[in-house]
């Protein structure tokens, strides 16, 4: 039996499930090891019961996300600025170098204007 046929029937047989149907989804001709885990799915959904999180751990984990988030704001903040600071030092670097390149190319391009005027 194919694994799509597998996974299909089992995703059927979960929604009857879920909707508190206890009927078998339409099962292929060789049903042997898909009807055992057709039990274990009715056996784990009889097992699991819905659960609600309780105020205070709603509360208390609102919390910890909205500090955990200022949290990495902060220190992303933190990189953006050192990461600013390192592009502009390069940049700044850059600029003087060519800078410092363009003057020495002026002046040997001056000097050769002063030699060649008597």
């Amino acid at each position: 039996m194919d694994e799509r046929t597998i996974e299909e029937i089992l995703s059927e047989q979960a929604d009857l499930l879920i909707q508190g149907q206890r009927e078998s989804a339409a099962l292929p001709v060789n049903a042997n090891e898909l009807a055992t885990l057709m039990r274990l799915a009715e056996q784990i959904q009889r097992a699991l019961a819905p659960v609600e999180p309780s105020p205070v751990f709603v509360s208390h984990l609102g919390k910890r996300l909205i500090s955990t988030m200022t949290d990495g704001s902060r220190k992303m903040g933190r990189r953006a600025r050192r990461a600013i600071l390192i592009v502009a030092a390069a940049l700044g670097s850059v600029v003087s170098v060519a800078s410092a390149v363009g003057v020495v190319i002026y002046l040997i391009r001056h000097r050769k204007r002063l030699s060649v005027q008597p």
